[in-house]
């Protein structure tokens, strides 16, 4: 393997940086093994990176294998890491971690080494997340999650659209409280799939315009009759038809509901011109 540089375009030699790190020596310790371990998975909670160990002495070459690196670094840390690659020639090694899937990798034990006066030192603890930070390692702060958040935020919406792209719809409920949110395709298609979720979500005035005292004078039925005709058929509470306003309690204070459920009720009213939603027999023959 030939001189593993890190060059600018100007030619001149970087030094040890976020995704780079370089070992002069690697003699074998406790300490140096506990170091390098925390290296890796601060590596891989960030985006990854290149160790680079100039010289090894007094270890077996096998421990540097890739199976042997995940063992020891899995030994510590949840969830395991995986994709450690190691690249020994001669006496020296490089280490390729990439950003982790699963990130962030929480140390699960204590790492303890000796000092030279024989007092036990702990270079990590259990319940300590560890990441890049410019050439160092440092523990996780706040805009460390921040970032991790929303990279899986970004990461669910992309499912998201996947999923809105193989199932194609007008409109998409967020939940059962949850205001509809429109949906429109993306013009360049290599960007991802050609569907995307905006964030403006519409309007529920404009989207749902009627009262039940509105449809009844639309329908020229009084409002009794309409609110039991939505209950028959089961349209009251359902987002397809209306939109509930709610208090801080979650106790519905206002139902308003859009052209589809006037289309619905103009239409079972036109084929059951007689039909009273009041009487039992009617009711239980329709089965609503």
């Amino acid at each position: 393997m030939g001189k593993l540089k890190n060059k600018n375009l100007k030619g001149k030699i970087l030094g040890e940086r976020e995704d780079f790190e370089i070992k002069s020596e690697f003699c074998g310790t406790e300490k140096e093994w506990l170091r390098l371990i925390k290296t890796i998975v601060a590596m891989a909670n960030k985006k990854g990176g290149v160790i680079r160990i100039k010289k090894v002495n007094n270890v077996k070459f096998s421990d540097f294998d890739s199976a042997n690196l995940d063992n020891k670094v899995n030994s510590y840390i949840a969830p395991k890491l995986r994709g450690i690659e190691s690249i020994k020639k001669r006496n020296s090694v490089v280490i390729k971690i990439k950003a982790s899937e699963l990130k962030p990798h929480i140390f699960i034990k204590r790492g303890i080494y000796k000092n030279e006066k024989g007092n036990e030192v702990a270079e990590f603890y259990e319940g300590q997340i560890w990441i890049r930070h410019s050439a160092k390692n440092e523990l996780f702060d706040k805009s460390d999650f921040d970032l991790i958040v929303q990279e899986e935020m970004r990461k669910l919406l992309d499912r998201m659209n996947i999923l809105v792209a193989q199932y194609p719809m007008s409109k998409l409920e967020t939940s059962e409280f949850g205001m509809p949110m429109k949906i429109k395709p993306i013009k360049n298609k290599k960007r991802g799939v050609p569907v995307v979720i905006e964030k403006q979500t519409i309007d529920p005035n404009i989207a749902y315009p009627y009262q039940a005292k509105d449809l009844a004078k639309l329908l020229n039925k009084s409002p009794a009759y309409v609110v039991k005709l939505l209950e028959i058929l089961k349209m009251k509470g359902d987002p397809k038809y209306g939109y509930d306003y709610k208090n801080s309690n979650g106790k519905v204070i206002l139902r308003r509901y859009n052209d589809e459920c006037l289309d619905s009720l103009r239409k079972f009213i036109s084929e059951r011109p007689n039909f009273n939603p009041w009487h039992e027999k009617i009711w239980n023959h329709l089965g609503k």
